[in-house]
């Protein structure tokens, strides 16, 4: 531990809990906003405004992480990896997510990515909660 971050430590933890918890609500309501109004045309919309918002939070939830490893001087803990890998799965499944949206938006079948939205958004809870376990 590197005892000249510790008033940097202390500062950075509440936002890196607070950005961890509005990282649920961002799932919780991924989950909402992409299983009701599937059939107005504002759907999608309203999908890809979302986005940016929560690789936001992905990337104030890094950056405050990043601040709060240097502190433990970037050593190789459990949680810290957990995290780390967490992260690029959150990543990658948003890509994935994005890309389908695009597929099935093009052919007119949002039924199935609101399928594919359900088991993607209780998948990104999970893991954003077994994250901050």
């Amino acid at each position: 531990m590197n005892e000249h971050l510790s008033s940097l430590f202390a500062y950075t933890l509440p936002f890196h809990v607070t950005f961890f918890y509005m990282l649920i609500a961002c799932n919780v309501l991924y989950l909402l906003i992409s299983q009701f109004g599937s059939n107005s045309k504002n759907y999608v919309l309203r999908i890809r405004y979302f986005l940016p918002i929560y690789h936001m939070l992905l990337s104030f939830l890094t950056l405050t992480g990043l601040i709060l490893w240097a502190y433990y001087g970037y050593g190789f803990k459990f949680n810290a990896i957990k995290m780390l890998v967490i992260l690029i799965i959150l990543i990658a499944l948003s890509a994935i997510g994005f890309k389908r949206l695009k597929i099935y938006a093009a052919n007119g079948d949002l039924e199935k990515f609101k399928k594919f939205a359900l088991i993607k958004g209780f998948f990104d809870l999970v893991l954003v909660i077994v994250a901050g376990i």
